[in-house]
């Protein structure tokens, strides 16, 4: 007579057995490894869930009663509406955290953003989007004379923003005297007090930037010495951005230029003479 299970009280041969084998186990273990990396694996950003940053930076981006405006905000703006994208919101940011999450996460969209070899190798890059110069810039009667940069090296100290372009161009070719704060208007208000001797600036931006600030007014302060570097600007991406959405933005881009829609908008922006073309 065949052995009966105490447990169950049916014979061993109607058991079912609940549980498999080691063996079974073991054979299915390879493939179950093998799907780990699918279960936890991110796909790079697609068009559609981009996360746009910028920050303020007048006449480029800022707000007014909290919508975004600017030259690079309306052209920006109109790339997303050619891609279908009118919905995506444009967000504001620190300097120094939108740059950051530029670098560390996926999805990320800054601009305005320099273009430098140093960044080649963080960054993706469209555009260029305009072309601007680099200035030093003094309280006005300073009698500061800066005919180069070992000029500026010299002064007692250089107001910058932490990682922006004028900070990573200056301390890459050794500055030393860089009084490093977290955005452009604190630079600009030690100026005016006399804590800085100086503060970079492309001469695009002056006079709206400064004019914003509350308190100050771009006569207070005079462009002194020869132009510093000229560079293009661009629409920045996380380096993880797939080739097919950086194609759609530069032909979107392209598209806005031969379209004559480009002109019109650096033209609301600068006057035509003012205007440094890529």
């Amino acid at each position: 007579m065949r052995g009966v299970d105490r447990r169950t009280g049916l014979p061993w041969r109607n058991r079912v057995t609940l549980w498999p084998s080691w063996g079974r186990c073991l054979a299915i273990l390879p493939l179950a490894l093998a799907l780990v990396p699918c279960l936890i694996w991110t796909p790079p950003a697609q068009a559609d869930d981009l996360h746009v940053m910028t920050e303020r930076y007048p006449p480029f981006s800022y707000q007014v009663d909290g919508e975004p405006r600017g030259f690079c905000v309306d052209l920006v703006r109109r790339i997303l509406d050619r891609l279908g994208l009118e919905d995506t919101e444009i967000i504001f940011y620190p300097w120094a955290r939108a740059y950051r999450a530029l670098q560390e996460e996926d999805g990320r969209v800054l601009f305005p953003l320099s273009r430098s070899p140093a960044r080649e190798h963080l960054f993706r890059f469209v555009g260029p989007v305009f072309e601007d110069t680099l200035y030093f810039y003094a309280r006005r009667g300073a009698e500061l004379e800066i005919a180069s940069l070992d000029d500026a090296r010299r002064v007692g100290a250089i107001g910058v923003t932490r990682d922006d372009f004028y900070h990573q161009f200056l301390a890459a070719r050794g500055f030393t005297n860089l009084d490093v704060s977290t955005c452009q208007a604190h630079d600009f208000r030690k100026l005016a007090q006399g804590r800085v001797d100086l503060v970079p600036m492309g001469e695009k931006a002056l006079a709206q930037f400064v004019g914003s600030i509350d308190g100050l007014d771009p006569a207070m302060f005079e462009r002194v010495g020869p132009p510093v570097h000229t560079s293009g600007v661009y629409i920045g991406f996380s380096r993880s951005t797939p080739d097919s959405v950086l194609r759609a933005w530069r032909q979107a881009l392209d598209d806005l230029k031969a379209a004559g829609v480009y002109d019109a908008v650096m033209n609301r922006y600068f006057p035509p003479a003012d205007n440094s073309r890529p």
